[in-house]
Parts: structure tokens; C-alpha cells; sequence
């Protein structure tokens, strides 16, 4: 951490400087989101719930449980492509702190929104948190399923049944994760009657339910692109539409 950090211009360029190595491994992303959380929490006057702050604390705990299940076998049984998911999946997130961080150019619009507003008073840390994972479910994960798809075309991790559920059992790591992070980032329905109320679980529900939904859609909108992968700028339209209808959903949060 350095003094420059404590001024805005300061710490987003740190935070470009962080971004601007590729990641190699999930270790390297655990590494790299850590130094992002602690770097966007510097800036006052929020701190911890600096918005940039608040999604990277959250995006690390999900990391850091995902690289614990592929390392004990617990969870994923189809080779690497869990792995190699969540390097792409990462990259490009880092690819939009860069792009926003860069003169000329410009990251999603999608992750615009938060990146502009994270110092923003009176958005609570669950919205700033939410808009990061609406940017990175609903735009990122698609196209860093195309990534992972066109990096390795033969299918060497085995087949798109196989990759689809080791995909879906992502989705207990979130589960998991969903009463302790509902608490960390004081979403509403966490107090409402206390720890553990019908209004508390209630909430736990339907956070796993529409992160389940989106990575699904993700997963939907990935298959029907890649069957277009020799079309030429296969992708360009996609991305515009999904950049579009992410935006949509990062304003309605924040």
C-alpha cells in the first residue's frame, strides 16, 4: 500500500497496475483479488465499502472456496476445466479494472457503473457487491466460457455433460457461501427477525435461486454462440446485448 493509493486517481492506478499482469493459475487469482480488495479499501471515505472493495472481498471468498474443493476432490470430476474456467472467468475482470484504468479506452458499461459509483455515499455494501457479481455472472461468464471453449476445442477435460456439471456444482460453493456473505454485506432481509428467521432464510433462497438462474442463462447464451464460432465477429452482437441488459441490472442496483 502507498500514500497514492489514499487519493482516487492514486488508487486507480494501482488498481490498473494490478490488473495489468495475466493471471496464470488459481492460486495467482487468489493472490491477485486479495491485493485488489485491500487496494480498493484504502480509499476513503469508505474503506471496506468502497464498491470495487466490496465485490472483490466477495469474489475472493468464492475463489478461495473453489480452489479448496478442486485441490481435496470434493466437488469437481472433470479435470482441469474448473480451473481453466475460473482463469478466464478472472482474467476478464482484471481486463475491465485495465480498460477502465487506461487512457482511450473503456471497460463494459456494465462494470462502468460500479467502477464510477464505487465511492459513492449511501449505496449499501450489498448493492456495490450484487452489481459486481451482475456485471461478472451476467456479461463475464459467458464469454469467458467461450475462452476456456476456443482455447481448448477438443474437449480435453471430456465432454459438455461433463464440464456442465462440474459448471453447476459451482453452484454449492455459492450456497455455502450465501448466509455468511448476506451477512458480511448487511443485506436487509439478513436482520429482518435475526440470524436464522424465516425473513434470513427466506433471503438465503432466493440468493441461490437467481445465482443459479444467471449461471445457467450464462451457460445457455455460451452454447448458442459457440455453435456460430466460424461465423466471423461471432461474438459482437452478444456482447453488445449482453453488456446492454447487464447495464440495465447494474442500475436498478445502484
Amino acid at each position: 500500500m502507498t500514500d497514492d493509493d489514499h487519493s482516487l486517481a492514486g488508487n486507480v492506478a494501482s488498481l490498473t497496475g494490478l490488473a495489468h499482469q495475466k493471471l496464470t493459475d488459481v492460486p495467482s487469482v487468489v493472490a491477485r483479488l486479495d491485493r485488489i480488495s485491500r487496494v480498493a479499501a484504502a480509499l476513503g471515505p469508505l474503506g471496506e465499502d468502497d464498491g470495487m472493495a466490496c465485490f472483490a472481498r466477495l469474489y475472493l471468498q468464492i475463489t478461495r472456496d473453489v480452489l479448496k474443493a478442486y485441490d481435496d476432490r470434493s466437488l469437481f470430476r472433470c479435470g482441469d476445466f474448473v480451473i481453466e474456467l475460473d482463469v478466464a472467468f478472472a482474467q476478464r475482470y482484471l481486463d475491465a479494472i485495465h480498460a477502465h484504468g487506461t487512457a482511450g479506452e473503456r471497460a463494459p458499461a456494465c462494470w462502468e457503473i460500479l467502477f464510477d459509483r464505487r465511492q459513492e455515499a449511501g449505496i449499501d455494501p450489498w448493492r456495490f457487491a450484487a452489481t459486481g457479481v451482475n456485471a461478472h455472472v451476467n456479461f463475464d461468464l459467458a464469454f469467458a466460457l467461450l475462452d476456456v471453449w476456443e482455447k481448448f476445442p477438443d474437449a480435453p477435460f471430456g465432454t459438455t455433460d461433463a464440464q456442465y456439471d462440474d459448471y453447476r456444482a459451482i453452484n454449492t460453493i455459492f450456497e455455502r457461501n450465501m448466509d455468511s456473505l448476506c451477512q458480511e454485506f448487511d443485506a436487509p432481509w439478513s436482520d429482518v427477525g435475526g440470524h436464522d428467521s424465516i425473513f434470513d432464510k427466506a433471503g438465503n433462497v432466493l440468493g441461490d435461486l437467481l445465482v443459479v438462474g444467471t449461471r445457467d442463462l450464462a451457460w445457455t447464451f455460451a452454447e448458442r454462440m459457440w455453435r456460430h464460432r466460424d461465423e466471423r465477429d461471432y461474438r459482437a452482437v452478444p456482447l453488445a446485448t449482453l453488456d446492454k441488459v447487464a447495464t440495465g441490472f447494474a442500475r436498478a442496483l445502484i
